[in-house]
């Protein structure tokens, strides 16, 4: 499974447009009077404008080479602030070995850079286009137990076997070796290196396997 696409909302497109452009400094691929699309490695994001009066914003995270997580953070460091968690601007997760860290773009998406130990390296001063791939991206939706069932139907599973609950976990869902996750989430549970609380926006996911998954703009999970 890999994620080929994404479409998010934003109330800030030009903006958006700016930051990923000119401070990210990232190759706009394709601009019309509501969007735009950005290719980061292998994943193209598409933001469109958001109309109704709510700010949606995400959590999504990009694969970055295994052997460059320092000289992301002190590129990263050079453009934004980094988010923190208890005074701590990045994190080791020893249950995958991988080491993260977290910024906001103009819509308070909450980005997160990852360097996992699988993750192939690089021999060429860290930039944007060093990113390999969107391998997170996170699914509030209002039934977590519901929203697994239906992607099971997909050999979209738990990862580990971990049982997917009404609680305020996170619930990663992947299919195959690859390290890519749909995270379900409930609404409420607050974001890791944030003060924002999750809640349901609309976005579309579209899988390597032609399949669409998201949560429609009657904040509905859905799969075609």
């Amino acid at each position: 499974m890999n994620i080929n696409q994404v479409i998010l909302k934003t109330k800030r497109l030009e903006e958006m447009k700016k930051f990923y452009r000119d401070i990210l400094e990232l190759p706009i691929e394709i601009v019309t009077n509501g969007s735009f699309k950005i290719k980061f490695g292998l994943t193209i994001v598409e933001f469109t404008n958001f109309h109704e009066a709510e700010e949606p914003f995400y959590h999504f995270a990009f694969d970055i080479p295994k052997n460059q997580f320092q000289a992301a953070k002190e590129w990263v460091k050079q453009k934004v602030t980094l988010l923190k968690e208890e005074d701590q601007d990045e994190v080791y997760f020893a249950s995958i070995k991988a080491n993260s860290l977290y910024f906001e773009d103009p819509s308070g998406n909450i980005v997160e850079f990852i360097a996992r130990l699988d993750n192939p390296s690089s021999n060429v001063p860290f930039t944007a286009a060093n990113i390999i791939k969107m391998s997170e991206i996170s699914l509030v939706v209002k039934d977590k137990v519901q929203a697994a069932k239906q992607l099971r139907g997909l050999s979209i599973v738990e990862r580990d076997g971990e049982e997917v609950t009404n609680d305020n976990t996170l619930s990663f869902m992947t299919k195959g070796d690859l390290p890519v996750y749909l995270l379900l989430v409930n609404p409420k549970r607050r974001w890791f290196f944030s003060n924002k609380v999750a809640a349901v926006f609309p976005l579309d996911i579209m899988l390597d396997s032609k399949i669409n998954i998201g949560v429609n703009d009657y904040n509905k999970f859905y799969i075609e």
